[in-house]
């Protein structure tokens, strides 16, 4: 039989991480990279872990038979199975390239990134032996894993774990997630808050027990009455002792959590200096009288009791929170939410009004919540003040339990834990050895916590539970959430014991507390395993947070001056500039000294460096909002969010290819957020009115994001707002495109690819389009190959107008440009003629692939490039291994050029996905001015073959060669002249 101590147990304590000279280099070893950059170094670990456990199975009573023989690996229902299972593996592998690419720094959404690579090495390895950490006996090992994690956790909060040490001593365990683990504090709370009630009630109501007191002498039973509980005197207007029968139901629904937890114990203790008696019939007794046996009605019932208990939470809670109080039975009403400040924090003035009028009326309090890290506006409560605010009501006779919701910030206590090493933010010295060198090492920056919230994190111990989430910023695979109690014996007020599950008080079982039952112990397994390799310290967890911070803000500087002048939108972050700047003076700063600039120079001058101390979010999210320009009204900037968070989520169905950047849009309650939502409506332009306002989100996980990639992602996100600010303002007009590769006539293949024909004179014609369409039927196909001819034999460019489609003014969607091509409200398909064809033929377009679609660039600050650019892109018919490659020039500044060629094979060095994808290469040796004779313009590329530059896999520069066939479009683009 296993031994029930652990042998894993290194005292439990919260690990540090190992300490280099540059700390930064060994973030490297910890994930498996954007890239796939140690998938060398995952497969040969795995393939010794695989090994192993192949071993174990070997070994595990030698003697025995094998099961599958040979000959049964030689059959044919055998080898027939194993085909369809690799058949259903590609499959399901193909169709799960269409995730969201959680790994890539293009990924800026939601609370989740790549996870560590312990920790999914970790789960991997469990996960072979599929322990169920319900019940020791089916996890003897992960079991006591989940034990040591939930003392690290604790450890890492700031608990005490040690008995020798002091009372109490904390433990937590491993939940599904924080919801769980948010609902299980508040389920614990409010059985502590009645459980006074039901230990006197089990001394004094002898009528409703079967079988009574009768164990128990007179003596005993008033001695248990005689056990003091420190409460509030009206009379002496202090907290004093009383003794548990002189205890009113009021003094008794707020007593102290650990004087709670302590009190059967205590009163058993008295009772037993007396006599011995059986503790299990008392404690039985206790609970037949409990908040579990006789439920909230029954409680209310039997006390008289004229208010459901409640709780409070700030404004911005996560929706676990009322969720709890309805599955606990207390109602949606027993929620109470607190006001946010301007900074979207918890106002712990109106938490005292709040309080005040609880004490006044009496009306029993179970909880106060503080968000350690609130989901949407990355605001940490002041957990010091609330809790100093809870200390002075208890001593006015109102008390509950201070629960932390740190489901998302948690870990962000790793960054105050050991002194900051030498690297934490190097000296100006230090940064100009470094920038000297030759080659520039990849400095990644660390940036500290706000002092407002190092200190909130030096004080999250104070509350009685906390929730967090390894598989949040724990970087842990999902279902990794936890609940810590400072306190380890409020776990005894969840307990259900069972048989199945528990064998006895030196059972260390997990699945008797809280809400689940069957978990698995992989998730245990593959959070210690990061924990130990990472370190739970500045060096380890901090360090990627503390990269992922600097990071955010340099989001922020970007989000602040995305915007140019003359756009027709702007873009406003949720914090406010610090103090010291307005508007002016911070964009200035951040376009003279952080946009566009190397981490490293950044970090050499003080000016940048103690804006971005001082600037963005409290817990690396950048929230933000995207207006349009002079634009009051919030329903038009709500949808304006909406059409940006479509255009940036990959839903069911999308290609998650042509999705370049992932944003998430959620939205603010006016009610809820106040005046600070009033006050930062007045900074974006929009009425203080009672609307509710739509936002985006930015969630930095990332800690390698280099502030190149950033002003670049800034540039990508300007584009996108332009082609959504298409969607919103665009009417219905016709639009032509004109052919630009023809079929493929060494394939059974419809499909063409098309080029939008653009024309400035119109603003829904103001765009640059690439598309690859399907020809539906084999009638249509004839048509369009005979069309093709005509156009070619006729020198005209061939030329296909949309007809459009039926559909209503009071539709939401109408079909203008954008929404025909990326909405499925018409099938993904579009109707054409043939414009140069007499006949005017009808022919329908099936949507393949949008390989480009983007508005042009109008502002004053667009310049003609260097070299000439052009996008590059086509496809490959794997079955015949022929491409299709398609140059189209890219405009810029205007007047421009509209020019689209067909090459003769695909660039060398472009691989296929590329092609596919499409690229932007350089033309060498050719000026990005447009090339103009007299005053006619002229096709740029006036020979057959040119060098071409664009950046290939692993952002590498590669030139290559690229052959013209022939010129599909040229279309001069000019100025408005509106």
């Amino acid at each position: 039989m296993h031994s029930q101590t652990d042998p894993m147990d290194k005292n439990g304590s919260a690990p540090l991480g190992d300490r280099y000279s540059d700390q930064w280099k060994a973030l490297s070893a910890w994930f498996l990279g954007p890239r796939a950059e140690n998938s060398e170094v995952f497969l040969d670990t795995f393939r010794e872990i695989f090994k192993e456990h192949v071993r174990m199975r070997k070994n595990y009573f030698p003697s025995d038979p094998a099961y599958i023989t040979q000959e049964m690996k030689s059959s044919e229902p055998y080898k027939s199975e194993i085909s369809d299972m690799k058949e259903e593996l590609m499959r399901m592998h193909q169709e799960m390239e269409q995730n969201v690419p959680f790994f890539s720094p293009r990924y800026q959404a939601h609370m989740v990134w790549d996870v560590s690579m312990p920790a999914l090495l970790g789960y991997m390895s469990a996960m072979l032996f599929n322990q169920n950490n319900v019940d020791s006996a089916g996890s003897p090992v992960t079991t006591m894993y989940e034990k040591q994690v939930g003392q690290q956790l604790c450890s890492m909060l700031g608990y005490n774990i040690s008995p020798e040490e002091r009372d109490p001593v904390a433990w937590g365990h491993i939940t599904g997630g924080g919801s769980v683990a948010n609902i299980e504090a508040l389920w614990a709370s409010r059985n502590i808050k009645f459980e006074p009630l039901a230990v006197k009630a089990a001394l004094l109501d002898e009528g409703t027990k079967v079988g009574g007191l009768t164990f128990l002498t007179e003596e005993q039973i008033k001695a248990g009455l005689r056990t003091p509980l420190m409460v509030f005197n009206k009379e002496s207007q202090m907290r004093e002792p009383t003794p548990l029968k002189d205890c009113t139901t009021w003094q008794l629904l707020n007593v102290d959590v650990d004087e709670i937890c302590d009190l059967t114990d205590n009163v058993i203790a008295r009772m037993k200096r007396i006599y011995q008696f059986p503790e299990k019939k008392f404690k039985d007794l206790v609970d037949k009288e409990n908040i579990i046996s006789l439920g909230l009605p029954g409680i209310l019932k039997k006390y008289n009791l004229n208010h459901v208990p409640v709780y409070t939470v700030p404004a911005n809670n996560h929706y676990s929170w009322p969720k709890a109080g309805t599955i606990l039975g207390l109602g949606s009403n027993a929620l109470h939410p607190i006001q946010l400040d301007t900074n979207f924090r918890q106002d712990v003035e109106h938490l005292r009004e709040v309080l005040e009028n609880f004490l006044e009326n009496e009306i029993p309090v179970i909880s106060v919540v503080a968000v350690m890290g609130s989901t949407e506006e990355s605001a940490v409560d002041p957990i010091a003040e609330i809790h100093a605010l809870r200390e002075e009501f208890k001593e006015r006779g109102l008390n509950f339990t201070l629960l932390a919701d740190g489901a998302w910030g948690g870990y962000f206590k790793t960054m105050i834990i050991d002194k900051p090493t030498a690297d934490t933010m190097p000296d100006k010295r230090r940064l100009i050895r470094a920038s000297s060198k030759l080659k520039f090492d990849g400095f990644v920056p660390y940036c500290e916590l706000s002092p407002y919230v190092q200190k909130q994190y030096g004080h999250i111990q104070l509350a009685d539970a906390i929730s967090i989430d390894p598989h949040k910023s724990g970087f842990c695979p999902y279902p990794g959430g936890s609940l810590c109690y400072r306190n380890g014996k409020m776990r005894f007020f969840v307990a259900l014991y069972h048989p199945d599950a528990y064998h006895g008080e030196g059972d260390p079982s997990m699945g008797v507390y809280g809400i689940e039952g069957s978990k698995p112990g992989a998730a245990p397994a593959g959070i210690l395993m990061s924990h130990n390799v990472i370190g739970l310290s500045n060096r380890g967890y901090g360090r990627i947070l503390g990269q992922c911070t600097a990071t955010a803000k340099l989001f922020y500087s970007m989000w602040l001056t995305v915007a140019r002048e003359d756009d027709p939108f702007v873009c406003v972050p949720l914090q406010n500039v610090p103090d010291g700047y307005d508007h002016l003076s911070a964009s200035k700063l951040i376009k003279d000294k952080i946009a566009y600039t190397p981490i490293m120079e950044i970090f050499r001058d003080p000016e940048a460096v103690k804006f971005l101390k001082l600037c963005g979010p409290d817990t690396m999210i950048n929230t933000f909002v995207v207006n349009f320009r002079d634009n009051d009204d919030v329903n038009k900037s709500n949808k304006l969010q909406v059409a940006l968070g479509d255009a940036m989520s990959i839903f069911v169905g999308t290609k998650a290819s042509r999705i370049p950047l992932m944003i998430m849009q959620t939205g603010l309650n006016a009610q809820s957020h106040g005046e600070g939502l009033r006050v930062f409506k007045k900074r974006a332009g929009l009425k203080q009115d009672d609307t509710d306002l739509n936002v985006l989100v930015n969630t930095c996980m990332n800690p390698w994001q280099q502030n190149e990639s950033i002003s670049e992602i800034g540039d990508l996100f300007r584009m996108i707002v332009l082609n959504c600010i298409g969607r919103i303002e665009d009417s219905v007009v016709k639009h032509k495109f004109v052919l630009s590769g023809s079929f493929d006539d060494e394939a059974d293949d419809r499909s063409i690819f098309i080029e939008y024909l653009t024309d400035t004179d119109v603003s829904e014609h103001q765009y640059q389009v690439s598309l690859k369409v399907e020809v539906e039927s084999l009638t249509d196909v004839h048509k369009v190959k005979e069309y093709i001819r005509f156009c070619t034999d006729q020198n005209m460019m061939t030329m296909f107008e949309t007809v459009t489609p039926s559909y209503n003014n009071t539709d939401e969607d109408i079909p203008n440009l954008y929404n025909i091509l990326h909405l499925n409200n018409w099938d993904q398909r579009f109707s054409v003629k043939l414009a140069n064809n007499l006949e005017c033929d009808i022919i329908s377009f099936k949507i393949l692939d949008v390989p480009r679609y983007q508005r042009l660039d109008m502002s004053t600050t667009v310049n003609y490039p260097e070299k000439q650019q052009y996008f590059i892109y086509g496809d490959t018919n794997r079955n015949h291994g022929n491409h299709r490659a398609i140059m189209s020039h890219v405009i810029t500044q205007l007047p421009d050029i509209q020019h689209t060629v067909t090459l003769t094979r695909k660039p060398h060095s472009l691989t296929e996905i590329m092609l596919e994808q499409g690229v932007v290469a350089e033309v060498e040796m050719v000026e990005g001015t447009p090339l103009i004779v007299g005053e006619e313009f002229r096709q740029p590329l006036q020979r057959q073959s040119y060098e071409v530059g664009f950046v290939g896999e692993l952002n590498t520069r590669i030139n290559t060669n690229i052959h013209i066939a022939e010129t599909r479009i040229f279309n001069v683009v000019q100025l408005p002249t509106v």
